[in-house]
Parts: structure tokens; C-alpha cells; sequence
């Protein structure tokens, strides 16, 4: 198997990954728990292997992009289908990929 279609698999799944944290977190910190301290650092996994090097465009980019659109997660009701989530994960991929080629 082609190893660009493994990393897209392996990024999309962490992008899916880090947005049910991110609604945990979010769902925690609206019950008062005060959760934003357990944040993992999967973002940075996910721009380490889609190869952000430049800071500033990655910051830019993790900022204006990933996190706009990671918010999204919370208004999506997991209990009666992951398909809103699977399609989340796979338009914030699209999203970076184009960013990182066209910023």
C-alpha cells in the first residue's frame, strides 16, 4: 500500500481522535471540571506529520483553520451516528492540505 494513503488514513484518524477529545474537554469544562488541563497534543502530531515547518504559516494555520473548525465537533451528537464526526475529521484534512498548499 502507498505510504501517502497510510499518513492520510493515520492523520485523518488522530484529526478524528483529537475531536473527541475536544468535545470531551469541552463537554467537562462546561460541567465545571475544569478539564483543560488533560488537553493531549495530538495537533501537533497531526502537523508534525503533514509537514507544517514554517511557525508562523503553521501557527496561522492551526489557529485559523484547524481550531475554527475542530469547534465545530461540539455541536455534533455522537450517540446516534459518528458519520458527522468521520465527515468533520475528513473536511478539516482537506482544509490543511489546501492551506499548506496555497498559504
Amino acid at each position: 500500500m502507498n505510504n501517502t494513503i497510510d499518513n492520510k488514513e493515520l492523520i485523518i484518524s488522530l484529526i478524528r481522535d483529537n475531536l473527541i477529545t475536544i468535545k470531551l474537554i469541552s463537554g467537562l469544562n462546561a460541567l465545571g471540571l475544569h478539564a483543560d488541563d488533560y488537553t493531549t497534543f495530538l495537533s501537533n502530531t497531526i502537523f508534525l506529520l503533514m509537514g507544517f515547518k514554517n511557525h508562523k504559516k503553521g501557527d496561522f494555520i492551526f489557529e485559523n483553520i484547524y481550531l475554527a473548525n475542530a469547534e465545530k465537533v461540539k455541536h455534533i451528537d455522537f450517540s446516534s451516528s459518528t458519520e458527522e464526526l468521520d465527515v468533520l475529521s475528513q473536511e478539516i484534512y482537506a482544509e490543511l492540505i489546501f492551506a499548506k498548499n496555497n498559504l
